[in-house]
């Protein structure tokens, strides 16, 4: 009997750890040769999007029902830098990636690549993005044209066929803003 429950504790213990063993590998073969990347698109974008006005970050924290766009950002990041495989594949370094990318960069480097590599329908960043729309950089837009452009990076083809529903989007994000701001007092 001793013996047997020696052999299940193994086991659990084996069952516990490797995922962890196996993340903490994935992190230094796979992640970890990227980051000298990552501060190479930071270090290269826009000094707007690098660090993107206070109002613009409220905004891209609403889009993402308040939290840092992680995700967002590890899909970027990974597609750019690993063959396409399978779906499944996809799904997996997606799930890493956010956990990575969480763990590794701070709030202001993820809120900067975010602003730099997000698709705006012509192109990437959010100050291109401001120039098209408004023909003002970042820090210079109202609060609603900062709700708009982040909006716009949602579905930026859909967004530049109907603007009503950018309209409708760029509500969505104020309120949510507000809310949040309310709910912080």
């Amino acid at each position: 009997m001793k013996r047997r429950a020696k052999v299940l504790i193994a086991i659990v213990c084996t069952l516990m750890l490797a995922p962890a063993v196996a993340f903490l590998i994935y992190d230094a073969l796979v992640f970890w040769p990227h980051r000298d990347h990552m501060r190479t698109v930071l270090k290269n974008a826009d000094p707007l999007d690098r660090s993107p006005p206070a109002k613009v970050r409220a905004y891209i924290r609403a889009q993402h029902d308040g939290a840092l766009p992680s995700a967002v950002v590890a899909r970027q990041l990974h597609s750019r830098w690993l063959p396409r495989i399978g779906m499944l594949d996809w799904h997996v370094r997606s799930f890493l990636w956010e956990r990575l990318v969480s763990l590794h960069l701070s709030q202001d480097e993820v809120l900067g690549l975010y602003a730099s590599l997000a698709y705006n329908g012509k192109g990437q960043g959010l100050n291109s993005l401001s120039q098209r729309l408004f023909t003002k950089p970042l820090y210079a837009l109202s609060d609603e044209e900062a709700a708009m452009v982040v909006a716009y990076t949602w579905a930026p083809g859909l967004y530049a066929q109907h603007p009503e529903r950018l309209r409708a989007r760029t509500d969505i994000l104020l309120s949510r803003a507000r809310s949040t701001q309310l709910n912080a007092l």
